[in-house]
């Protein structure tokens, strides 16, 4: 039998070959796509992907110093034209464009028509980032913020310290509780990092009071860092809001030895060889030291009684030893700081009396001090409470 037209069908098997290669060619680009852009790129020259990545590690070569940005740069911007020419939704494409253009109000323009297209790309969104700052777009800045950190919140290290200063301005707080609503893990990563800058201080104490953070440690060291840098009052009425206003009494009568919420509860030692504790009960605070041991073993901050008024250790330590190495201290708190008693228990009498305080002493700062000599026995002591009557 004759085959029929087997020019035809030769023709037609080489075209189905040629297909069959280019598609392949085309399939072998898109899988090298990220991995080896160069080989992709040569196995189908209309890879618009691969001339991205490419773009990408061109600008990143210049970003991290290892190329020169007259070199880098129209390398970077050359490609990314290419690669928006064959994939115009590429976002990386955009993103280096958009860095590119010197021209400020085209540079706004490509931003503002790719952050259209395209809210996930981290690249882009960094760019985006960039121009809602220069134009004060902070409502702005701060959901690209959220969009990029959702995405990739491995990038907060690299985020942060731009996000404070944003965080720190007079009333930024409206428009960052409207964000940091805790719906995203970054949200309670970034009150870490913000609880450790003094600038942010004041708006997180503010945004605490609208947002709970649900992390009790987190909510003790804002208390601490205010009073540290000397936000006594805001750090006060922190703690009532903490404890529910509940503590108001702590100006007379006695005080517990709770110490969830130091400086303003107590602040115990407790290294090897010198260590105060409350007991099983609570009742009594328990003070160990080692021979050759000594130092405050317990400190806490009160609001200043109305003076005068007497501060009462109530104990029943029998050793006059253990007495005489057991000091009373009182000192003002915040910027005064200037030591108003210290005293040991042998000399306390009837209490120590305190007949009055100068205007700027607002706080009291109680400590405890024990020590114990080489040579002698380790301190061991139990004291009942510390009472301020009038």
């Amino acid at each position: 039998m004759k085959l029929a037209h087997p020019i035809r069908l030769v023709a037609m098997a080489i075209l189905g070959l040629a297909l069959a290669i280019a598609l392949a060619a085309q399939s072998a680009g898109i899988a090298l796509t990220r991995k080896a852009p160069e080989t992709a790129l040569s196995l189908f020259p209309l890879n618009g992907l691969a001339q991205e990545e490419l773009a990408s590690s061109a600008f990143l070569s210049v970003a991290e110093g290892l190329v020169p940005a007259e070199v880098g740069m129209p390398m970077a911007e050359q490609w990314a034209l290419e690669a928006y020419r064959k994939e115009p939704l590429s976002p990386e494409a955009h993103a280096i464009l958009a860095l590119a253009e010197e021209d400020a109000n085209t540079r706004s323009e490509i931003v503002s028509l790719a952050s259209q297209l395209n809210r996930r790309n981290p690249r882009l969104q960094a760019v985006v980032l960039q121009e809602q700052v220069a134009q004060q777009d902070y409502p702005g800045a701060i959901a690209t913020l959220d969009r990029i950190l959702r995405v990739r919140p491995s990038r907060s290290a690299e985020l942060f310290p731009s996000l404070i200063p944003l965080f720190a301005r007079e009333g930024a707080v409206d428009e960052f509780a409207r964000i940091l609503d805790g719906t995203s893990p970054w949200h309670e990563v970034f009150f870490r990092y913000a609880v450790r800058e003094p600038a942010a201080l004041s708006n997180l104490l503010e945004l605490r009071k609208r947002v709970s953070f649900d992390n009790q440690q987190l909510d003790q060291t804002l208390l601490k860092n205010l009073v540290a840098e000397g936000e006594l009052d805001a750090a006060y009425g922190f703690y009532e809001q903490l404890r529910d206003g509940d503590q108001s009494s702590d100006r007379v009568g006695v005080l517990d030895w709770d110490n969830t919420f130091a400086p303003f509860e107590w602040a115990f030692s407790d290294r090897a060889g010198l260590r105060a504790q409350p007991s099983l009960s609570a009742e009594q605070l328990e003070i160990s030291v080692k021979p050759g041991e000594g130092g405050v073993v317990a400190r806490r901050l009160i609001k200043t009684p109305e003076s005068p008024f007497v501060l009462e250790i109530e104990h029943d330590i029998e050793s006059s030893q253990a007495l005489q190495d057991i000091d009373i201290g009182l000192r003002c708190g915040g910027a005064d700081n200037s030591l108003v008693l210290e005293q040991n228990l042998a000399s306390q009498g009837n209490g120590f009396e305190i007949a009055s305080l100068p205007d700027s002493c607002s706080f009291i700062e109680i400590l405890i001090e024990a020590r114990a000599w080489s040579g002698r026995s380790a301190l061991n002591a139990e004291i009942d409470s510390v009472r301020i009557r009038n």
